[in-house]
């Protein structure tokens, strides 16, 4: 007969083993998500891709995007972090979207991974834009690119068009017309009506003040191949 220790046993591995299974499942699940925002102009955002050697779907998540024919490409950061070898090499996965104009802004793992000057000089080659707190101009207006900050403190900008930013807590710095496109929570944990996230914002649609709007997108890889309540995301706006 088991006891209550023993049931209390069984069930915790029970639980961990589902919650394992479960989560893993998450990192083979792609949602796409559709901004209608009136750009007049097909921009797919990538965040998060976590380009290395574990738990990551690229070949399936370029078909998509080359599906999708997009006008623009914006990538959020962490495309690449400490367990990518190379990062030359991920970055020439990415010369396989096809798009007109394409931009990109570094996370916080391409800085812990010591790979950021690189990846970005890689990028640039295969026709991205990478932006440092700075502003440029698209077929879609304004781009606006922040830059990853360690302490997540951004200076306040006033904003007419699009923003990238990995961190959605720069959100609160940015004031004016502005859609704000950001990732890093990977969507946070979301279970039994409890949530947790390593933001202010967790997952989804914002609007911060009257006039600025932030999705927060789930992104679309992970360092290691566990996702709990919270599949990848392609988000395509237009």
């Amino acid at each position: 007969m088991i006891d209550r220790r023993q049931l209390i046993y069984i069930s915790t591995i029970s639980l961990l083993g589902f919650g394992f299974v479960a989560g893993y499942v998450e990192t083979k699940r792609i949602g796409v998500t559709e901004l209608e925002v009136g750009l007049g102009r097909k921009i797919v955002f990538l965040t998060d891709l976590h380009i290395g050697v574990l738990g990551h779907m690229l070949e399936e998540i370029l078909e998509l995007v080359n599906k999708e024919e997009p006008e623009i490409i914006m990538l959020g950061g962490d495309t690449i972090d400490e367990l990518t070898l190379d990062a030359n090499s991920a970055s020439k996965c990415l010369s396989n979207i096809e798009a007109q104009e394409k931009f990109a802004v570094m996370g916080n793992h391409e800085y812990w991974s010591g790979k950021a000057a690189e990846f970005a000089l890689s990028l640039k080659e295969q026709g991205f834009q990478v932006l440092y707190d700075s502003v440029v101009l698209s077929k879609a207006g304004k781009v606006y690119g922040l830059d990853w900050k360690e302490d997540r403190k951004y200076p306040r900008i006033k904003a007419e068009g699009i923003v990238i930013v990995h961190d959605p807590n720069a959100a609160m710095s940015v004031f004016g017309n502005a859609l704000i496109l950001a990732g890093h929570t990977h969507g946070g944990l979301d279970l039994f009506g409890l949530k947790y996230s390593n933001s202010v914002f967790t997952r989804g649609l914002y609007r911060t003040n009257e006039d600025c709007v932030l999705y927060v997108s789930r992104g679309l890889g992970q360092m290691f191949p566990l996702r709990l309540s919270s599949p990848l995301e392609l988000v395509i706006i237009e």
